[in-house]
């Protein structure tokens, strides 16, 4: 009896002390580190085959086509194109606008520059991407052209970044009058043969620093960049908000399958207060707080803005990794206590830490298991801890014989 009430405060006690650490984030290495296992083993099920159709995406492509050039004030398209775009597609209400091409027009800048950057300001989100070039040599700075300040830098990245395409040089940045309403990222793409690789970070002065394509789920997924996790050792990803997690190459890029994308043509936008021009299907993929990249297009795959279209469809229609929930955890946790009372009221001294470990093992078997099927995950530190303190006080304190 004395036994079991000893072991019922100390677990209890443990328990709660655990638990408070956890919260503050004690432990949370260990959780990213048994996480990143898990996915390392069930990289297959986030990845695109040719033949996979993708589910339904929260991405619209609003493309400003090359064939329709001579509707446009101006080509590549001028700030009062800009402007009855964006203002079009306030009424619908977009979570994150995305501009992967550079807004430049030149000094002076022309008429509406204005117009369209203050129609920028209903829209909650919007980044804006900066032209850039990679290094021909890593060890080469940099030129950022003073916007050092304007451009985020990853806080979580595990493993190293050697093998990071570095960033030679910022070419272009967005009219100053847009800048003030957005967030500015770096957008780029490479050719690998036949390949099409987006980079989701560039090396920089020993830092990573996100690209368009990062910035964009980032704001999607209301994910801070505190808490955004590169990893680019094992199971090589981003994880962030929401159990989304980016399958990335070893070098940190993701390899663009070219997957069919939601499309509305801007010039129908831009002409929807004249006329209905667009369509009910139009409306449908414009509603609901979408993720909507603009940008030029002539109907090939290999444009700036459509990869990025594509690529932010194809992460988003993954499947998403799957925290068991708070009450669930406590139920494990529950289990892991009771097992571990066993150990110390059953056993005999002699094979508990043999049983315990072995209990330890089952446990981790059954969670990989859990996350194979289901993508469902538990952290181990808690239940691991509550067993393995049983397993010592079993061994000092529990029976004598068989």
């Amino acid at each position: 009896m004395i036994r079991a009430l000893t072991l019922v405060v100390l677990l209890a006690s443990l328990g709660w002390w655990l638990d408070r650490e956890h919260q503050a984030g004690r432990f949370q290495r260990v959780d990213e580190m048994f996480l990143d296992f898990l996915v390392a083993n069930a990289r297959d099920r986030f990845v695109l085959t040719s033949d996979q159709k993708l589910a339904e995406s929260p991405v619209v492509f609003v493309k400003m086509r090359v064939a329709d050039k001579a509707e446009y004030a101006g080509w590549p398209p001028r700030p009062l194109d800009w402007q009855m775009v964006l203002k079009s597609l306030q009424a619908y209400d977009p979570a994150v606008v995305v501009v992967p091409e550079t807004l430049f027009w030149g000094n002076p800048p022309p008429e509406f520059a204005s117009e369209a950057a203050r129609a920028l300001l209903p829209i909650p989100s919007t980044v804006l991407g900066v032209e850039a070039q990679l290094a021909t040599s890593p060890d080469r700075p940099a030129f950022l052209g003073g916007l050092e300040d304007s451009l985020p830098v990853f806080q979580k990245v595990e493993g190293g970044i050697q093998s990071v395409p570095a960033l030679g040089a910022l070419i272009a940045a967005p009219d100053e009058r847009m800048r003030a309403q957005a967030e500015l990222g770096i957008a780029i793409s490479r050719k690998e043969k036949e390949t099409v690789l987006l980079p989701y970070a560039l090396q920089e002065g020993g830092r990573l620093r996100p690209t368009v394509l990062a910035q964009a789920l980032a704001r999607f997924t209301k994910t801070p960049y505190a808490r955004h996790r590169l990893a680019l050792a094992t199971g090589s990803g981003a994880y962030l908000a929401n159990g989304v997690f980016v399958n990335l190459t070893r070098n940190g890029e993701w390899v663009c399958m070219n997957k069919p994308v939601a499309e509305v043509n801007a010039l129908n936008l831009m002409t929807s207060e004249l006329a209905e021009a667009l369509s009910p299907q139009d409306k449908q993929h414009l509603s609901g707080g979408k993720l909507v990249v603009i940008g030029t297009d002539d109907d090939q795959t290999g444009g700036l803005a459509r990869l990025h279209a594509v690529a932010l469809a194809e992460i988003l229609a993954m499947p998403r990794l799957r925290l068991l929930p708070a009450w669930a955890q406590w139920i494990v946790w529950g289990v892991a206590g009771l097992a571990g009372a066993c150990l110390v009221l059953f056993v005999p001294r002699k094979k508990t830490l043999l049983l315990g470990g072995l209990c330890i093992f089952v446990a981790l078997v059954i969670c990989f298991q859990t996350f194979q099927s289901s993508l469902i995950w538990c952290p181990p530190t808690i239940p691991a801890a509550l067993l393995a303190v049983s397993a010592v006080f079993a061994r000092v304190a529990g029976r004598r014989k068989a």
